[in-house]
């Protein structure tokens, strides 16, 4: 017999307007306002839709000053949503001029050009090895632990980690793989605490900064333009 849950979490999640409101807060909180304008949808109906996805908990809401804000509600909620993503492809049209194409974060690992740059150099270095098609998990390479270990990520660590190593999360700008998983979460984390990425203060868009560019540049050959 089917889980109840796990019924109810299907019936949301088959609506296109709530698929679609999910994938957007993978990149991080975002208003009603904000989510009327991404999504295109009048505020009373997608107040509706919220109101759905919050009673199934896969969002929540937390006020800030005046305002709503909503956010994915559990990590493994984002695994789902990152999951349909790779099979069914993004449901957002891309905006390449925006800051959120240059880099950004897609939950909790680099996003945009940056993330696919990144990920192709991670291949390049033989540190991966590309699965035959998105949403398969990417294998390590050769030469991962010596690549991951001089970025500062433990390859070990991430393993403990309850969700997939490993993934080709296809991004919904460059329509090319960026690397998701844990070991892509542990990756944006130490590329934070490095300081060479910040987050764009309100926005999910990400600042490289000079320590940055050096340093992606110096250790995978990485340069944005």
């Amino acid at each position: 017999m089917i889980n109840a849950r796990a019924l109810a979490i299907t019936q949301a999640l088959s609506d296109p307007l709530r698929l679609a409101v999910l994938q957007h807060l993978m990149g991080g909180p975002a208003t009603v306002t904000e989510l009327a304008l991404v999504t295109a949808a009048a505020q009373s109906r997608l107040s509706n839709h919220l109101a759905i996805l919050r009673e199934r908990k896969l969002v929540r809401a937390i006020r800030q000053g005046r305002q709503i804000v909503y956010e994915i509600g559990d990590p493994a909620v984002a695994r789902l949503v990152e999951s349909l993503a790779q099979i069914a492809g993004p449901l957002r049209r891309t905006v390449k001029s925006a800051p959120v194409a240059r880099a950004r974060t897609c939950y909790d690992h680099l996003a945009g050009r940056l993330g696919v740059a990144v990920f192709k150099a991670l291949v390049g270095a033989d540190a991966l090895r590309t699965p035959a098609s998105l949403g398969g998990d990417v294998e390590l390479g050769p030469r991962a632990e010596k690549v991951f270990t001089s970025l500062g990520v433990d390859v070990d660590g991430a393993r403990t980690e309850r969700r997939r190593l490993l993934s080709a999360c296809l991004d919904w700008t460059e329509r090319r793989p960026h690397l998701g998983g844990a070991l892509g979460a542990a990756l944006w984390a130490e590329l934070t605490a490095r300081r060479w990425i910040a987050r764009r203060p309100g926005t999910r868009a990400l600042i490289v900064t000079r320590a940055g560019t050096r340093g992606l540049k110096r250790s995978l050959g990485v340069a944005l333009e």
